[in-house]
């Protein structure tokens, strides 16, 4: 029997831009997986007349993304690129592309750590966090 609802995750893939408010996202080379976490900080109201459960302020709270990036570099213009923001703590826009529409949104670059083994290939994590909204298209 076919599963219904499954992803193959191969398909979905992460894009910049580094001017913000741009329409030329181009894909960043050589990911090998990315993590999304769409954060929501709730408030919690909690009291004495609470009746022992926990209560929390409906639609309220702070929306934040998370993205974290696995890459074995293809290109040096990726790398070079992801480097310079990291260095600059520049705004970029990110969109991640997904079959049931693209998630668009300002990120900085909260960390970059690369790997260079002797004999073997350049990787990266990349560790994006959102600043401002975000947008389902």
């Amino acid at each position: 029997m076919a599963t219904t609802g499954a992803e193959n995750g191969t398909g979905i893939t992460v894009a910049m831009d580094t001017a913000v408010g741009g329409s030329a996202h181009v894909v960043i080379g050589g990911q090998n997986s990315h993590s999304l976490t769409l954060n929501n900080n709730i408030i919690d109201i909690t009291n004495k007349s609470s009746a022992s459960f926990r209560e929390l302020l409906s639609d309220q709270g702070t929306q934040s993304i998370d993205l974290t990036l696995d890459i074995t570099f293809n290109s040096e213009t990726t790398a070079a690129s992801l480097r310079a923001i990291a260095g600059t703590k520049a705004d970029a826009d990110f969109k991640i592309n997904m079959p049931a529409g693209d998630l668009i949104f300002v990120g900085m670059i909260a960390s970059y750590a690369d790997t260079s083994p002797d004999g073997d290939k350049l990787t990266a994590s990349v560790s994006i966090q959102s600043t401002g909204s975000f947008t389902w298209n």
